[in-house]
């Protein structure tokens, strides 16, 4: 019995998250054209209602409303009578929100929540404090850029050759030969959905030009060590 009453339980909680439906987040570039594909098949389609939040977009009923589109939607938008895909040129962040979307009388269980951002910037490297040098045992590197109604922005880091790292905003650097003094240049990237990009380089002040090539004489003095040995 028992065994059973857990098996009802699930069923009902995995018919709750299946009736709940699906939201589908989708970031998108302002002045660009949107397209939402719903996921409809099976019958033909006589009946397409578009809405974002509570608002009519678009609507076509066939043989009784021609095809339809509302307030600022005018112009701008191109709905598939066959698919029920829906077009929406010019995206601006009035634009933001929730779309669904109704076909032959059923709402689908599919939303689209539709953030519009902007791209972001490019950025630069400042070292701060401005008067930081190779006296000071550490300083912080601040990527800055213009990130207003871009977010979310994801900030990277690049140290000399090395790869790029994902970090802060804020990267803190210390005059440490095992850290920082091997790295020639330091530059940043910030990124979000839809775009990304680089700043320009900056000198390091705690680049010391004999620490990154130390460690590979050191090792090629071990080398040839190891040969003139084994030659005996």
């Amino acid at each position: 019995m028992e065994k059973l009453t857990r098996c009802f339980v699930s069923v009902l909680l995995l018919s709750a998250v299946l009736s709940s439906g699906l939201t589908v987040e989708k970031f998108f570039g302002e002045g660009r054209t949107l397209v939402l594909r719903p996921n409809f098949s099976g019958e033909k389609i006589n009946t397409v209602i578009w809405k974002l939040n509570r608002n009519l977009v678009a609507e076509w009923v066939e043989k009784i409303n021609d095809l339809t589109y509302y307030d600022v939607f005018v112009n701008r938008t191109t709905l598939d009578k066959e698919t029920g895909t829906l077009e929406i040129r010019k995206m601006s962040s009035a634009d933001s929100g929730e779309y669904r979307v109704e076909i032959n009388n059923k709402v689908l269980p599919e939303s689209y929540n539709v953030k519009v951002i902007k791209e972001v910037t490019q950025p630069v490297v400042v070292l701060q404090p401005l008067i930081c040098t190779s006296a000071f045992k550490e300083c912080t590197l601040l990527c800055e850029g213009n990130t207003e109604g871009a977010e979310p922005v994801i900030y990277s880091w690049k140290m000399g050759d090395r790869e790029w790292m994902d970090g802060e905003k804020i990267r803190t650097i210390t005059n440490d030969k095992e850290t920082t003094q091997r790295d020639k240049t330091f530059s940043c990237q910030m990124k979000n959905p839809i775009s990304e990009k680089q700043s320009d380089t900056i000198e390091n002040i705690f680049f010391k030009s004999g620490v990154a090539g130390s460690v590979s004489v050191d090792l090629l003095v071990l080398v040839l060590a190891a040969v003139f040995c084994a030659g005996f």
